[in-house]
């Protein structure tokens, strides 16, 4: 059961983020949002992973910047620093495989932060087969 700030963020995030029809994923994130960090982990390959830290300033409107930072843990230990709207967070955590133990946020916020391009884009641009 939702509260009513919970129907409040919602019917704001809602329209941003898939519409009413993701409404349990964007439930599931709330939480989430509200916390302000999550721990994930990317493996690259059978004997590759790193584990990393998302944080973020608070999550107040669908629109409004969000500040965020990227601690990965690898050698040497990377740092990134970016800004998005709410709403982009609120829709990666929602691609978050909650089934997956690993927990690792969704390809397209990597192609995003390390190809600096939107995944649409960047698939409008690999030749087809």
């Amino acid at each position: 059961m939702s509260s009513p700030a919970d129907a409040a963020l919602i019917a704001l995030f809602a329209p941003y983020c898939g519409g009413l029809e993701q409404e349990q994923a964007l439930l599931r994130v709330l939480p989430v949002l509200a916390q302000g960090t999550f721990q994930g982990c990317r493996v690259l390959s059978a004997d590759s992973k790193h584990d990393y830290v998302l944080s973020w300033s608070s999550v107040r409107a669908p629109l409004s910047p969000c500040r965020c930072d990227l601690n990965i843990s690898a050698e040497p230990a990377l740092h990134f620093c970016f800004e998005v709207q709410s709403h982009q967070l609120a829709s990666w955590l929602m691609d978050v495989d909650s089934r997956d133990e690993r927990q690792d946020l969704p390809d397209h916020f990597w192609s995003w932060l390390l190809l600096e391009q939107d995944p649409l884009e960047l698939n409008e641009s690999l030749p087809l087969h």
